[in-house]
């Protein structure tokens, strides 16, 4: 469980994007964004709250500045349900009803950043945890062919892999398989692996100081290179990201 207030101060576009096993809250402060999913664009603004599922592909763009509280909720078990061709995501406006149960929230969490994973669906507070719902779409064979390489990637981001490597496990040609996982995710297997390495840098920041180490854990180059793409998915350097998250 993690929460941050995050502030982006000029114009930003996200490339499309996921998140493999979180549950994301948002709520807008101040500020506005156009949020994209499956081709539908939504306007958010002040005291919007958004709710955005683990495997929902989703891009946002800011024209000029966007404030706003996030809590993460880690889902068990990402791969059991990958595939959702709904809109997936939640998006409710000028909802003030949630605005003092999503603060006492975010307090909570960061008094107690210690709680162990045990305990998070414990701590979810009961007007919030009916959005905790998995989306399960797409046929069996789909699911299971999709959870192969889902999981490779899980155990491998650090390192290049190669699409043969895609090909054994799946017995799909790489056309084949670029279609399938494109349609059931959202976004295309080398865009997932990218976003799988920077969410597990997040994660990484959170612990440790040096951003040299992080790039080489999460299978990238080297830092510049690192910094580079952090930037792109994240609209704001490690050192930002860092600032905000720690406190």
């Amino acid at each position: 469980m993690e929460c941050a207030t995050i502030y982006y101060d000029k114009k930003h576009y996200f490339p499309m994007h996921l998140h493999p096993d979180r549950y994301t809250f948002s709520f807008v402060i101040n500020g506005g964004a156009n949020l994209i999913c499956n081709d539908n664009v939504f306007k958010l603004k002040s005291n919007d709250l958004v709710v955005v599922p683990p495997f929902v592909a989703h891009q946002t763009m800011i024209d000029h500045f966007f404030h706003y509280k996030v809590i993460r909720v880690p889902k068990f078990n990402p791969f059991i349900n990958v595939s959702n061709n709904q809109l997936g995501l939640t998006i409710i406006q000028n909802c003030f009803s949630y605005k003092a149960h999503f603060n006492n929230w975010f307090e909570s969490i960061r008094n107690n950043l210690n709680t162990s994973n045990e305990d998070v669906c414990n701590n979810v507070p009961e007007v919030f945890q009916r959005f905790l719902i998995d989306n399960v779409g797409g046929n069996s064979k789909s699911r299971a062919i999709l959870k192969k390489a889902l999981q490779l990637f899980e155990n491998n981001y650090n390192r290049p892999i190669l699409v043969e490597e895609l090909s054994d496990i799946t017995c799909m040609s790489d056309s084949h398989f670029q279609r399938l996982f494109k349609s059931n995710i959202g976004i295309s297997p080398m865009r997932y692996l990218l976003n799988l390495r920077i969410e597990k840098a997040k994660e990484y920041i959170k612990n440790k100081d040096s951003f040299t180490e992080v790039a080489y854990e999460t299978g990238f180059y080297d830092q510049s290179h690192f910094n580079k793409y952090f930037k792109i998915n994240v609209g704001m350097i490690p050192k930002r990201y860092a600032d905000f998250i720690k406190i």
